[in-house]
């Protein structure tokens, strides 16, 4: 099963908002983007307020994870006098596996079988206010499930219902309905020991990292349990247990290493050659049997309480999002809400925690909230959602007024093609979508082109055509912006070509070049008009007919049919960095194709024998 949706109303600052994620392409990582106060954690605090939970992160203590008081929920502009329902709902769909897990359950528990398919249906958590106070009778949970079941001496097939409907929705919430897991950080003391036996003090936290130690024995396979083939081994003390249990020790220790440190180094570009993690057992004053994770480095052992903020951050979640993955138990999808990850981190291991989302197991979806564009990845734009507070005017702050909070929430696509002045809202995407100069500094022969919009045209047909010998560079200022690359291009002698629109400015800075530079800028200054006489006036997008300009640009905004050349040049961004052409006509493939082959001969011809 997942969550196709969920639907919150009245929920602190949420008036009403609908976050879709079944809308295709469906993923598995799904992008929150706003900006301060926008309302983002509210949402991931609401979607953890969801009622049917029998996996919780409570023993971790973290801050912000639960609420502690229902009545904080009520929204600021209502809480005088309060009289409605704080709702929650969510959309849940049906996978073929999970039709089976029922139709098993009826035959082996209600002595009936499945009818027919179940289909998609809702789970409603409510709480009645009045006057501003909890109701005593709150309304019941309600599910929209319907199960039509065929019994043993019926003809036809019959309405589950009762005592035994009770029965199957309590079997779905324990052991299919997917498991909500909110992170609002992952800065927790990893302890020193995790007690086997009962433990001294705290026993939920150290029931629950028996069964993260669980998880990763899971996934180093061998249906090995931690009560038998650990605890009973310590205890049982013969040769033969110690030798076996040390091999199980060794093995998750391995596991961790490669996983966690391997992973490390992919991110922080840091060498873990020499460390490892050793798990070791030992019993406490009282012969109470614990085990302990340390990192083994230099010879020397330290606690994970010892090491780095960065590298706590990142170990409790890799081993608690990796490893709940891969549990052998539970079949159900896990959904993690991640509040703006990585946050403590340097920009560029913002940027590679990304990967480590994809990397999850597949029974794993992430929600993530953020502000920074190092931590939006182009490819998931098509289920990135852009959260804003309607009593919240960006640049007048200080006008805020608390009461007045309403987060909505808009896919980006539809928010970015219906609200296109409110770059605001959304800049981290266009930050991660802009331009970087210094990487393309440097190289030997390039075309320089007005800006970033010729740049990633350029590129998304070269990436397609193929052309590798071409190096495109961007201007910073348009046609008039290339004065300074071209005097550091001269002095350094490096071979060069400027490719300019063919329109009114286009070839008015040609002259301005040519004059300003004088015979050192012979044939290497051309407009499109010198590529074919057929696009004097043009610039590069009109190349394309308004048919093929449309194709690209509905490739990233399907439902906007009304051409916006803004929206034309985030498309072909998107379709460069995520690696996808559009489907464009032949003609349009031919006339870049004209393009970049005259464009690598007049290179080959300038360049110094």
């Amino acid at each position: 099963m997942r969550y196709g949706y969920f639907t919150i109303k009245n929920f602190k600052g949420i008036e009403l908002a609908h976050l879709d994620l079944a809308q295709p392409p469906r993923g598995r990582v799904y992008t929150l983007i706003g900006l301060n106060e926008s309302g983002k954690t509210t949402l991931l605090e609401a979607i953890n307020f969801l009622g049917y939970k029998s996996e919780t992160l409570d023993p971790l203590d973290l801050a912000g994870y639960s609420v502690g008081d229902v009545h904080d929920v009520i929204p600021i502009s209502k809480r005088a006098n309060f009289n409605d329902k704080v709702r929650i709902t969510a959309g849940v769909e049906l996978a073929q596996k999970d039709q089976d897990a029922i139709d098993r359950f009826l035959k082996e528990r209600l002595g009936a079988r499945l009818a027919e398919p179940v289909a998609n249906f809702t789970t409603d958590q409510k709480y009645l206010f009045v006057n501003s106070k909890l109701a005593e009778k709150q309304p019941p949970k309600v599910w929209s499930i319907k199960v039509y079941v065929k019994r043993a001496g019926k003809r036809r097939p019959v309405l589950l219902d009762g005592a035994d409907w009770q029965k199957l929705t309590t079997y779905i919430a324990d052991e299919h309905l997917p498991s909500i897991l909110y992170f609002p950080n992952f800065l927790f003391e990893f302890p020193d020991r995790i007690y086997l036996d009962e433990p001294p003090a705290d026993k939920d936290r150290h029931v629950f990292f028996r069964r993260i130690v669980q998880d990763v024995l899971d996934a180093v396979g061998g249906n090995i349990v931690w009560e038998t083939h650990i605890l009973a081994r310590a205890k049982s003390g013969g040769k033969a247990e110690r030798q076996a249990l040390e091999s199980v020790l060794l093995k998750m220790g391995a596991h961790i290493t490669e996983h966690i440190f391997g992973a490390w180094s992919k991110i922080f570009r840091k060498s873990t050659t020499g460390k490892e993690l050793v798990i070791g057992h030992d019993q406490d004053e009282a012969g109470r049997w614990y085990l302990q994770f340390r990192i083994k480095e230099a010879n020397e052992l330290y606690a994970i309480s010892e090491r780095s903020l960065g590298f706590r951050w990142f170990f409790t979640y890799l081993l608690l999002t990796y490893y709940r993955g891969l549990r052998a138990d539970d079949e159900r999808e896990v959904l993690f809400l991640l509040d703006e990850p990585a946050s403590n981190l340097h920009p560029s291991a913002q940027g590679q925690l990304l990967q480590s989302f994809a990397r999850l197991p597949a029974n794993c979806e992430v929600i993530y909230t953020t502000h920074s564009h190092h931590l939006v990845d182009p490819n998931w734009l098509d289920n990135a959602f852009v959260v804003k507070n309607e009593g919240l005017t960006y640049g007048e702050e200080d006008r805020y007024v608390a009461r007045n909070t309403n987060v909505v929430v808009e896919r980006y696509r539809k928010f970015a093609a219906t609200h296109p002045d409110q770059t605001t809202y959304f800049q981290p995407v266009l930050d991660v979508l802009d331009y970087k100069p210094g990487n393309l500094e440097n190289i030997p022969d390039v075309v320089m082109v007005e800006g970033k919009n010729d740049f990633y045209t350029l590129k998304l047909f070269n990436k397609n055509l193929r052309f590798s010998d071409i190096n495109l560079m961007p201007g910073g200022a348009g046609a008039s912006g290339l004065d300074h690359v071209i005097r550091l291009y001269l002095g350094w002698g490096r071979n060069f070509l400027v490719l300019l629109d063919a329109d009114v400015e286009g070839e008015s800075q040609k002259k301005r070049y040519e004059s300003l530079f004088g015979p050192a800028l012979e044939r290497r200054v051309v407009t499109l008009a010198d590529v074919s006489a057929e696009w004097r006036g043009r610039g590069l997008e009109l190349v394309l007919t308004e048919a093929d300009r449309r194709i690209v640009q509905t490739a990233a905004y399907p439902d906007d049919t009304k051409f916006s050349k803004t929206h034309f040049n985030r498309a072909v961004q998107e379709l460069y960095l995520r690696d996808m052409f559009p489907a464009v006509s032949d003609d349009a493939v031919t006339r870049f194709r004209t393009i970049l082959t005259f464009l690598a001969e007049r290179l080959k011809g300038l360049r110094t024998p």
